[in-house]
């Protein structure tokens, strides 16, 4: 049984009731040890003193080997009924003689040549020596049952069961009168407090039973009540005015909170309120419209749950800071759910201990401002291009086309100082070529000057028919060095025709002009992936390229003159070794320019050249 749970009637009689059982068990206990202990001891006195006439008596027929002498004292044993067995031995430890006479000698044990007792599983064993004066004879062996002794302790026991049962009946019956003085004081005392606790009425009060420390306990109790009833009463009158504190306090508040709400929905920038665990708290109704979500989408909600997209990024780890606390700005986010761009602000928002328990972003859209501002960057370049190439002009002008010019003056006014008709000839053919250079380069400035960004004109191209019409359009020249052309299967790209010709024709022109031996040219293309296009920061990584390579076995180039080749009118060789007017790469850099791809070159001199184009597969602005 469990006291600690039982109620204090019980616990009490139960108490008394264990006290006297331990009592009267351990009283009962200790007299049956004692009486057996006793019991044991004149048993043992009995036996042995018996063993020892029996041995005394039996020192003549051991003496003489007599058995039958030997059998006759044993048999005077009969008259002990506790006796079971015995048995003399000779000197050498064989049996003699045995009681009862018909018990086999091989039952009786092989004993010490001393005198022993010991009790064992209710007998009394003893050895007792036969001595004749000083001269031991043999041994005597009697086994003694304790029948009566153990008859005797179970009349004990159950004397002592009877005492204990009256007793306990006796006890149980006064201490159930007795107990009553201090349980019953006590169970009053637990009704009234039960009774407070359920009305929450403190006007109750305990009755007084008795003057001992039972009485003292309830005059506390009731003087503690006393206390309660008043504390209980200005309990209800502070709680009353602090409710009506309360109401006014909420109302206060949820006009304020209303009020902070109107503003935040009024708002054009995007506002939202996270928890340490980055989920919506609060967003305003900007930032609903933008997602195209209702509150019960969001709020409540984790962040990377509903938006996977954003892990890692700028807005994931401005959110981090400013859970740690620290304030971020970022002056210009491209939002990857949006696919616009903000103004983002994160704010931590903290406690009055300064602990950090949210945090506040504001996005301001700033996605026209952007566009305009690269708009601007694409359109300033363009200016900056155009004054470069008005340079160029203007140096082409007052050099490349005036250089030819001086050279037909000189070279007319010759024709008027002389009438040899050989060097007459001569003076014709020099103002010949410097007619046709100022012609080629005119043509070439017009070429140049043509190319613009405009996109109407833009048609899909299928480069195998450009490629063919060139290699056409070369026949007589590829004949007269001997040139091997290699192609693939080229793919087709938006772009203007007669401008993706003119860029293929000059590549192709310049690596037929600028070679010492049979002219190969080697045409690759492919397609680009990802982690190519990151080599190329001008390209958007949005589209898709294709990569156009032109090889050949010519000249080649000094690695530094990579850029210097595509500038207009830049060349590396002389005129008299080379042909051409300078304008040739520049006007493929404009081209590939203006299908926003990207041109450039590598070279190795005795070797060869490699030009490697780079075109958008869809028409879209890149660079």
């Amino acid at each position: 049984m469990n006291l600690r749970d039982t109620p204090i009637q019980r616990k009490l009689m139960s108490i008394i009731l264990v006290t006297c059982t331990v009592v009267l068990t351990f009283m009962c206990a200790a007299y049956i040890y004692l009486e057996s202990k006793s019991y044991r001891e004149a048993v043992l006195s009995n036996v042995a003193t018996l063993a020892a006439v029996v041995a005394s008596n039996s020192s003549g027929s051991l003496a003489f080997d007599n058995t039958r002498d030997a059998q006759d004292v044993l048999s005077a044993l009969h008259a002990e009924s506790n006796i079971e067995s015995a048995a003399l031995y000779n000197e050498d430890g064989t049996v003699f003689a045995t009681y009862p006479a018909e018990k086999s000698k091989t039952e009786f044990p092989k004993i010490e040549q001393r005198k022993t007792y010991k009790f064992s599983n209710n007998y009394l064993f003893v050895t007792q020596p036969v001595m004749q004066g000083d001269q031991q004879l043999g041994m005597l062996y009697i086994q003694s049952n304790l029948k009566a002794m153990n008859n005797q302790i179970k009349g004990f026991a159950l004397i002592g069961l009877a005492l204990m049962a009256g007793s306990l009946a006796i006890a149980y019956f006064i201490s159930k009168i007795l107990q009553r003085s201090i349980s019953e004081p006590i169970v009053s005392l637990e009704q009234t407090a039960k009774v407070i606790s359920d009305r929450r009425d403190y006007t109750v009060r305990a009755v007084k039973i008795n003057n001992d420390e039972i009485g003292s306990l309830t005059e506390t109790f009731n003087h503690m009540l006393s206390q309660l009833q008043l504390q209980n009463s200005e309990i209800v009158s502070f709680n009353q005015n602090l409710e009506q504190k309360v109401e006014e306090r909420t109302n206060e508040l949820q006009h304020q909170k209303e009020f902070v709400e109107t503003i935040i929905n009024a708002s054009v920038d995007l506002v939202a309120v996270f928890d340490v665990n980055l989920n919506y708290i609060m967003i305003n109704k900007r930032t609903r419209d933008y997602y195209s979500r209702d509150n019960e989408e969001l709020i409540g909600r984790n962040l990377l749950e509903i938006f996977p997209q954003v892990e890692n990024s700028r807005m994931h780890s401005g959110l981090v800071s400013a859970l740690k606390g620290k304030p971020v700005h970022d002056p210009k986010y491209k939002s990857t759910v949006l696919n616009r761009t903000y103004e983002n602000y994160y704010i931590p928002l903290k406690d009055v201990n300064e602990c950090v328990y949210g945090a506040l972003t504001i996005g301001h859209d700033i996605t026209g401002i952007v566009e305009a501002s690269e708009k601007l960057e694409k359109v300033n370049a363009e200016l900056l291009k155009s004054n470069r190439d008005l340079e160029q002009f203007a140096y082409v002008a007052s050099h490349d086309l005036q250089e030819p010019l001086r050279k037909i003056q000189t070279f007319t006014q010759m024709l008027k100082e002389t009438e040899d008709k050989e060097q007459i000839s001569r003076y014709q053919d020099k103002i010949n070529q410097s007619s046709t250079r100022m012609k080629d380069l005119i043509s070439d400035m017009l070429n140049f000057s043509r190319i613009s960004n405009s996109e109407d004109a833009f048609v899909q191209t299928d480069l195998n028919i450009i490629l063919q019409n060139l290699i056409i359009d070369f026949e007589l020249l590829l004949k007269e060095t001997n040139a091997v052309i290699h192609y693939p299967h080229l793919p087709s790209v938006p772009g203007v025709p007669l401008q993706l010709s003119q860029l293929f024709a000059n590549i192709i022109n310049n690596s037929l002009k600028y070679s010492d031996k049979q002219p190969v040219i080697d045409i690759a293309s492919v397609m680009m992936s990802t982690s190519e296009l990151e080599k190329f920061p001008k390209l958007n990584k949005e589209n898709k390229y294709c990569m156009l390579q032109f090889r050949d076995n010519g000249i080649g180039f000094e690695p530094q003159y990579s850029e210097q080749i595509f500038a207009i009118f830049q060349r590396l060789h002389g005129k008299q070794t080379y042909s051409g007017t300078g304008i040739g790469l520049a006007l493929c850099k404009k081209i590939a320019e203006n299908h926003h791809g990207i041109i450039y070159a590598e070279g190795d001199p005795g070797v060869g050249a490699t030009f490697t184009i780079i075109l958008p597969m869809q028409n879209s602005k890149a660079i």
